[in-house]
């Protein structure tokens, strides 16, 4: 969480008293719960985050950003057309960008801004599917690259949350949704959005209650050991 978004995966943000969301932060609650608090604590100001980065970010960073590039190169060879909207600086919001180029039918968008009340995130990649939709004969799916080369939950409930908000803007829920890990040839890991949504929604609904609880009160949390630690930018924190 933090007061003001920002980066390809922006964390949630105070806006007039309500704390939005994000898909990083609701991967980051199901990985531990304790970094919740601490970015709920940073959005609200009641401290600032470390002066401290594990040397290794950046360098996973610029390779997330290689492998996303890989993938469209690979999709334009195989004849499908691009629109790149983190090119495409313009007028209008992130937002209203991804939404036009929903409208105009384009064929893949890439870096999708989707937003709804609190909720907000940005998909990798949208996928044009013939499959009708509020939008005309066509409807979108949501895809992620990511370096993994086995795909974690987190990412699931990421997807999970891009496939609500495409419902919502084009009138028809996804059926399918994506994961293309770093492999040879691209192979696409295929899920069936139905098959997780209750388990998403059960998360969503323990973050938002952690999000909304009064900070008196509410229960609190502690810094136990998990995988997230190795890549948490609250390490020395804790």
């Amino acid at each position: 969480m933090r007061s003001a978004a920002g980066g390809r995966n922006p964390h949630v943000k105070l806006e007039t008293e309500t704390l939005r969301l994000s898909a990083t932060d609701l991967a980051n609650h199901l990985a531990c719960r304790h970094l919740t608090t601490l970015d709920r604590g940073l959005a609200e100001g009641r401290w600032k985050p470390p002066h401290w980065h594990r040397p290794e970010a950046e360098v996973l960073a610029e390779r997330g950003l290689e492998h996303e590039r890989a993938y469209l190169a690979h999709l334009e060879r195989h004849g499908r057309r691009i629109t790149r909207l983190d090119e495409d600086a313009g007028g209008a919001s992130a937002l209203e960008r991804t939404l036009a180029a929903m409208r105009a039918g384009a064929d893949v968008i890439a870096q999708a801004t989707l937003a709804d009340g609190r909720w907000f995130g940005r998909a990798d990649v949208l996928l044009r599917v013939e499959r009708a939709s509020g939008l005309g004969a066509w409807s979108y799916e949501a895809l992620d690259t990511k370096l993994a080369r086995d795909t974690k939950a987190g990412a699931i409930l990421q997807l999970c949350l891009y496939s609500e908000l495409l419902e919502i803007a084009q009138g028809a829920r996804p059926e399918h949704m994506y994961v293309v890990p770093r492999r040879a040839e691209f192979p696409l890991e295929t899920y069936r959005v139905e098959d997780y949504l209750a388990y998403y929604r059960l998360v969503r609904r323990r973050l938002e209650a952690v999000a909304d609880a009064d900070i008196v009160v509410a229960p609190p949390t502690y810094p136990d050991p998990v995988s997230h630690c190795e890549i948490c930018r609250w390490w020395p924190r804790t």
